[in-house]
C-alpha cells in the first residue's frame, strides 16, 4: 500500500461537499455497500475517512438506501413525495428503481418473520436437538462412564422443556438480559446433553475456533504495541474473516460465551475501543445470519451487539458467576467441567489484575486430585497458575517449588495419550514467563518461554502469534543480559516467523477477500454480511492507534 501521505482526508464541510456527489452516486444510485464505496473512494480517488465518519455524513446528508414503505408505494403509483431522502436521488427513473427495491426488501423481510415450518418438516433447532440415527434406541446396553457432565440419556426418554421464545422481558437492562440469555443457554446445553461427550469432534471444533479467534486478536494487540501495525492488521483481519464461517460458534463448546466476552474486553482494555465495538456487532450479525431465532445461542450471541464497550469488564465478573452458578446447580459436584470453568475464569481475571482475589475460583490441589484422579491435567494447570501468582507476590522460592511439582507431574504423564493438552501447558508457561519478565527475573523467564515454545510449536496455524511473541521477548532479554549468540538466534527466528505471518496473511486475502460490516449504515439490516475486497481496516501501517 502506498504511503499514508498520498491520501486526502476531508475535514471541513467544504471538503466533504466536494466528494458528496460521487459518494451519493456510488452509494445510492449504484446501490453499493458502504465498505465497497469506501474501497473505491480510497483506492481510486485517494480519499480516506473512517467508517464512522462516513456514517455521520450519511445521516447528515439524509441518505437512505431504502425508502419507507409508504414513500415507495406512492412513487410506484406515480407520485413522488417531496422529502429530502427522495430528492437526493435526482433522476425520477432512479427514484422508481429505489422504490421497487425497497418494496421487495420489505416484503422479503415480512415473509422471513412470519414463515413457519410445516408440521412434517422439523425446524433447524429441532433437528439439532433430535437424537442421531446411529444412537441405539433401546437402553439395553449401558454406556461407558466418561468425563461427562451428566449421565447420558437413553433414546427412549424424551426431554420436554417449556418453550422460551426470545426469553425477553420489557424494562430489563441489556446487562440483565445478557445474564438471562446466558442462563437459558446453560440450561439448554445441560438438558439436551450437549456437554455429555466432552471429547467429541464438536467439542474440539468449538475449542479450536475459540482458540484461533483468541490467538489472532491477541497477536494483533501484541504486534501493535511493538509498532508492527502492518502485521497487527494481518492478524486482526484474519479474526474478522472468521465471521464468514457458518460453523464458527455453532457448537455448544462451554467456553464460547465467556471467551468472547473476555477477548472483546481485552481488545478494549488494550486501547482499541472501536475495534472492540465492531467485534460486538460482528458477533451479533453472525448469530442473525447463521442461527435460528428460537435457538438460545441466537439470543445469547445477538445480545453481544447491544453491549457497550465500557461495561464489558464489569459484566465479565457477573457473567462468570452466572455461568458457574448455573453449572453448579445442574451438573455433578465432582464434574471435571466445574474445575475447568474455575480455572479459565481465574486465568481471565488474573489478566486484568495479577493481584485479584481468587479465593472463590482456586480449589486446593488435593481436592482436584481427588475429583479428577492422580496425575490429572487440571492439577498441572492450577499449579502453574499458582506459580504465576507467587511470582507476582515476589515469593520466588515458593514459585520454584511449585514449578518443580509441575515438572514431576508432567514427567509422570509422559507417554499417556491424551493426558495433557500441550497448548494449555504452553500458554501457562508463557504466562509465567511474562510475569517473571515483568519482575526482572530474566533467567527464569527465558527458561519458561523456552518451555512454552516446546509445547505450543506443534500447531503452526494456531501457534504462529505465540511463537512471534516468545521470540520478541527472548531477543529483548538476550540483549539485556548481553547474550549475543541468543540475540542473533532469536532475531533470525523472529524475522522468519514475521515473514511467514506476512505471507500467510497475503494468502488469506487471496483466498477469502471478505470483511465483515455491521450492516447498519446502508439499511441492510442487523445480521447482514457485507462483503467487499477491502484488505485492511486502517489506511496505512504508520498509524499509532487503531482508529
Amino acid at each position: 500500500m502506498e504511503p499514508e501521505t498520498t491520501y486526502v482526508r476531508p475535514h471541513s464541510e467544504a471538503d466533504w461537499d466536494k466528494w458528496r456527489p460521487l459518494f451519493t452516486r456510488l452509494y445510492i444510485e449504484e446501490n453499493r455497500t458502504l465498505p465497497q464505496v469506501m474501497e473505491i473512494m480510497r483506492d481510486e480517488h485517494r480519499v480516506w475517512a473512517s467508517q464512522k465518519m462516513y456514517k455521520n455524513k450519511i445521516k447528515a446528508w439524509n441518505l437512505r438506501k431504502y425508502l419507507k414503505e409508504d414513500e415507495a408505494q406512492q412513487i410506484l403509483e406515480g407520485e413522488i413525495p417531496e422529502t429530502g431522502a427522495i430528492a437526493t436521488a435526482g433522476d425520477p427513473e432512479e427514484v422508481k428503481k429505489r422504490a421497487a427495491r425497497s418494496i421487495q426488501r420489505k416484503r422479503a423481510r415480512q415473509r422471513a418473520r412470519i414463515q413457519i415450518p410445516s408440521p412434517d418438516q422439523p425446524s433447524p433447532m429441532a433437528l439439532a436437538l433430535s437424537p442421531s440415527p446411529l444412537t441405539p434406541t433401546t437402553p439395553s446396553s449401558p454406556m461407558e462412564p466418561s468425563g461427562a457432565l451428566v449421565p447420558s440419556m437413553t433414546l427412549g426418554e424424551a426431554v420436554t422443556t417449556p418453550q422460551l421464545d426470545h426469553f425477553r422481558v420489557t424494562g430489563v437492562t441489556i446487562t440483565e438480559q445478557f445474564l438471562r440469555n446466558l442462563r437459558r443457554w446453560t440450561h439448554d446445553a445441560y438438558v439436551f446433553g450437549h456437554w455429555d461427550m466432552q471429547q467429541s469432534a464438536k467439542h474440539h471444533s468449538g475449542r479450536r475456533a475459540s482458540r484461533l479467534l483468541s490467538s489472532s486478536l491477541t497477536a494483533g494487540i501484541n504486534l501493535f504495541e511493538n509498532k508492527k501495525e502492518e502485521l497487527a492488521w494481518t492478524h486482526w483481519n484474519r479474526a474478522f474473516a472468521s465471521f464468514q464461517s457458518s460453523d464458527l460458534f455453532k457448537t455448544w463448546y462451554h467456553e464460547i460465551p465467556m471467551s468472547l466476552l473476555f477477548e472483546v474486553g481485552r481488545v478494549a482494555h488494550s486501547g482499541h475501543d472501536q475495534l472492540a465495538a465492531l467485534l460486538l456487532k460482528s458477533i451479533r450479525n453472525w448469530a442473525h445470519t447463521f442461527l435460528d431465532e428460537n435457538d438460545s445461542r441466537h439470543a445469547l450471541l445477538s445480545s453481544f451487539g447491544e453491549l457497550q464497550v465500557a461495561q464489558l469488564r464489569d459484566l465479565y465478573h457477573r457473567a462468570a458467576r452466572c455461568l458457574y452458578d448455573g453449572l453448579e446447580s445442574r451438573v455433578d459436584k465432582h464434574s471435571q467441567l466445574l474445575y475447568e470453568v474455575r480455572l479459565n475464569r481465574a486465568l481471565d481475571m488474573l489478566w486484568y489484575d495479577p493481584q485479584t482475589d481468587l479465593t472463590n475460583w482456586l480449589p486446593p490441589i488435593e481436592e482436584v486430585d481427588q475429583a479428577c484422579g492422580p496425575n490429572n491435567s487440571y492439577a498441572v494447570y492450577f499449579l502453574l497458575l499458582e506459580a504465576y501468582r507467587l511470582v507476582a507476590k515476589e515469593l520466588y522460592t515458593d514459585a520454584d517449588q511449585v514449578c518443580s511439582q509441575v515438572r514431576n507431574r508432567l514427567t509422570a504423564m509422559q507417554g499417556v495419550q491424551g493426558s495433557i493438552d500441550p497448548w494449555r501447558v504452553g500458554l501457562a508457561y508463557r504466562r509465567l514467563g511474562r510475569q517473571q519478565h515483568s519482575k526482572g527475573r530474566f533467567t527464569d523467564a527465558r527458561r519458561s518461554f523456552n518451555t512454552a515454545l516446546k509445547y505450543v510449536s506443534g500447531d503452526s496455524q494456531l501457534s504462529m502469534s505465540v511463537l512471534i511473541e516468545i521470540c520478541q521477548r527472548q531477543e529483548s532479554m538476550a540483549n539485556a543480559v548481553h547474550d549475543q549468540e541468543d540475540v542473533f538466534f532469536w532475531s533470525q527466528m523472529l524475522s522468519r516467523l514475521e515473514q511467514q505471518a506476512k505471507d500467510q496473511g497475503e494468502a488469506d486475502i487471496l483466498k477469502r477477500p471478505q470483511t465483515f460490516s455491521d450492516g447498519t449504515a446502508d439499511g441492510a439490516g442487523a445480521g447482514a454480511l457485507i462483503v467487499s475486497k477491502k484488505r485492511r481496516l486502517s489506511p496505512g501501517p504508520t498509524r499509532r492507534s487503531t482508529f
